[in-house]
């Protein structure tokens, strides 16, 4: 692992927390974590009086999770839930951002999914860092072409690629969980609920992982650590 920086898309305001051991893990290992994510939020309310307020709420919710976890930065692309689509705006606005972060790995959703808005989010990230790393749009920033390209989510037809020991931070996925006060109802658990079982996670310490998969196949610069 030499990354300095990562980015990490998510169609919704919790959905990059699928992988928060690997980002808690990264971000205490020096590693810059940028999260950007797709749409505001404003369909997930489970109680109707929260409607005029949850886009506000799923913020604040967000900039918590990025402290549990240790996130540098979260950029907001603010586009509705439901009405997330690869639109010319949306698609160079991620080019911008790509160019600016340089990132040394980008981590997105995969195609496998029926929420409409997840396969958006992975349709326009692969295309944006295609286009990102090519001498187009030259107003948008100095091209960038992301070395390292992965799902973390949403694949059905293979094993992972790449497996990663997230032991000791395996909690980290309850802890952002919690902050989500608004979704506790979707997650079916409360507050009490996470704090006893993030209690007993942190006490056992047994081992866990994340999985990734390559969005493309990928080359090795030499043979795999044998110990690795």
């Amino acid at each position: 692992m030499n990354y300095k920086r990562i980015l990490v898309f998510g169609a919704h305001p919790d959905d990059e927390q699928t992988m928060s051991g690997t980002i808690a893990k990264l971000a205490d290992l020096g590693v810059e974590v940028y999260v950007a994510i797709f749409t505001n939020g404003c369909e997930g309310y489970p109680k109707p009086e929260w409607k005029d307020t949850i886009v506000q709420m799923r913020r604040r919710e967000g900039e918590d999770s990025d402290r549990v976890l240790g996130v540098k930065e979260r950029y907001r692309f603010e586009r509705p839930d439901m009405g997330l689509i690869n639109d010319k705006q949306t698609l160079q606005e991620t080019m911008t951002l790509i160019r600016r972060i340089r990132p040394d790995a980008a981590f997105t959703h995969g195609p496998h999914d029926r929420n409409r808005d997840h396969i958006a989010a992975c349709e326009i990230t692969l295309e944006a860092l295609w286009q990102g790393g090519q001498p187009v749009c030259a107003e948008l920033g100095e091209p960038w072409n992301t070395p390292h390209q992965f799902y973390y989510k949403g694949i059905a037809d293979r094993p992972p690629d790449l497996v990663e020991d997230i032991t000791g931070y395996a909690h980290k996925f309850l802890e952002s969980r919690a902050t989500q006060v608004s979704q506790h109802t979707l997650f079916g658990k409360d507050a009490a609920q996470f704090a006893a079982e993030i209690q007993k996670m942190k006490q056992e310490h047994s081992s866990a992982e994340d999985r990734f998969w390559f969005t493309q196949r990928m080359p090795l610069r030499g043979f795999p650590d044998i110990h690795g």
